[in-house]
């Protein structure tokens, strides 16, 4: 205030002409002054940028004995969140500082994110922590912790190249997580016929499966922002055109439905087809394809004796704030009595009963219930590269809607289900236009 009223004095006529502007500026400063002295006081705490508590081991090259040794206070730390601009505009300039920073970043904060995750797995109700999927999950968590651990901390080009590597062969371990934890659930419904549409296996499923998300997004994003990309931040397309996903899904789920049902409605995608904005393709890519999926099956099934089929519509619109996709089809509905169940994980409108989903006999069975009664620390290869078998990619898996909501809402969007039985379904996805919506973390 001073400087500001020093320079304004230079000049006569100047100051007579801001002097009422003057006084009003420095009546301002002199409240602010009161404010922050009075709330100094009152001892509340002022927004500041606080630096990150120093965790044990933060250095990394720790043995996976002494880095397990932390795990619960690891799990204790607070997980930093991010938004969609915040990861845009950090690596729209990837300099090699900053490319160091993010690695710096990740190196403290997955550990923290793999062992939240490892100790809600191990303590998981109703025996599910006991199902030999969710063991093998638990040891892959714990094993990604400590291997960021042991590894030292990037602070030069070869501590950065070595991270880096690291991180790739992470996300290939992770490939299969959302089918083990899937088959989990499974496991404990056939082993003890338990209720897995009960709220707190709903919600363990909700954070975990949020939480990957948001791991992979940290992950994938660090990777890529190594290598220049034209029209890409890492991953995050600075032109995603919402109208080229929608084609792109429509294509993919047409073919599919050719396969299964030997034809397809058309698809049709209008609105606001010239829309752009800064987002990842994959999250956008992922929810439009199972929404189309579900319509596509609708339309077909609730239609095939009928001579054509009704288009399913996709329209396009964008407000100032967000951006929302309507998916329309007219395959029948969806009953009142069932429509708070689609958000639930394993449900699913397509007969498919748990066993045939894992393809298990009573022989098997047999040796999953040794597994739950065997020691933890085994390793579980029964669900190996054989395991993906038996599942119907059209549907059958229940997991298509839930998941497609979690995409949404991890940059700040949502997906929400308005259905009229007797004709049709009307799907609504909303993304962030702003991308400044932290994600959720827990």
């Amino acid at each position: 205030a001073s400087g500001i009223a020093s320079f304004l004095r230079q000049n006569t006529e100047t100051q007579r002409i801001n002097q009422p502007r003057i006084m009003r500026f420095s009546t301002a400063l002199r409240m602010s002054s009161a404010l922050l002295t009075e709330a100094a006081s009152l001892h509340i705490k002022q927004p500041r940028n606080k630096p990150f508590p120093v965790l044990p081991g933060y250095k990394g090259d720790l043995l996976k004995q002494e880095a397990m040794k932390h795990l619960k206070e690891y799990s204790k730390a607070v997980q930093t969140p991010t938004s969609l601009r915040t990861l845009f505009e950090f690596g729209s300039n990837p300099t090699a500082a900053r490319i160091m920073l993010g690695a710096q970043f990740l190196h403290r904060e997955l550990p923290i994110r793999f062992a939240h995750r490892a100790q809600e797995l191990a303590n998981l109700p109703y025996g599910l922590s006991k199902m030999p999927s969710i063991r093998r999950v638990r040891r892959m968590y714990e094993h990604s912790y400590c291997e960021v651990l042991r590894c030292p901390r990037p602070i030069n080009a070869d501590d950065e190249n070595r991270f880096a590597d690291l991180l790739m062969s992470m996300l290939h371990k992770h490939e299969d997580v959302v089918k083990l934890i899937a088959r989990g659930v499974l496991e404990l419904r056939i082993l003890h016929g338990a209720n897995t549409n009960d709220v707190r296996i709903q919600s363990f499923l909700d954070r975990f499966y949020m939480s990957r998300i948001g791991i992979q997004m940290l992950i994938s994003q660090q990777i890529a922002i190594r290598d220049y990309r034209p029209g890409y931040v890492g991953i995050i397309n600075s032109k995603c055109s919402p109208s080229e996903v929608s084609l792109d899904a429509a294509e993919a789920v047409r073919s599919l439905a050719y396969r299964h049902y030997g034809d397809a409605p058309e698809i049709i995608v209008k609105g606001d087809t010239k829309l752009t904005l800064p987002y990842v393709d994959g999250h956008l890519f992922f929810p439009l394809f199972e929404l189309l999926k579900n319509s596509v099956r609708a339309t077909v099934e609730r239609h095939e004796n009928s001579d054509s089929m009704p288009p399913v519509r996709v329209m396009i619109a964008a407000g100032s704030e967000d951006v929302t996709i309507k998916v329309s089809d007219e395959g029948g509905g969806i009953r009142r009595s069932v429509m708070e169940r689609i958000w639930t994980y394993l449900y699913s409108t397509a007969s498919v009963t748990a066993q045939e989903l894992l393809q298990v006999d009573g022989d098997r069975i047999a040796e999953m219930r040794a597994k739950e009664q065997g020691d933890s620390s085994d390793e579980d290869d029964e669900f190996g590269e054989d395991s993906r078998a038996g599942l119907d990619p059209i549907a059958g898996f229940g997991y298509g809607l839930p998941l497609s909501r979690l995409y949404a809402r991890y940059f700040g969007g949502d997906l929400t289900i308005i259905s009229m039985e007797g004709y049709g379904t009307d799907a609504y996805l909303g993304l962030c236009k702003l991308g400044d919506r932290e994600e959720i973390v827990h």
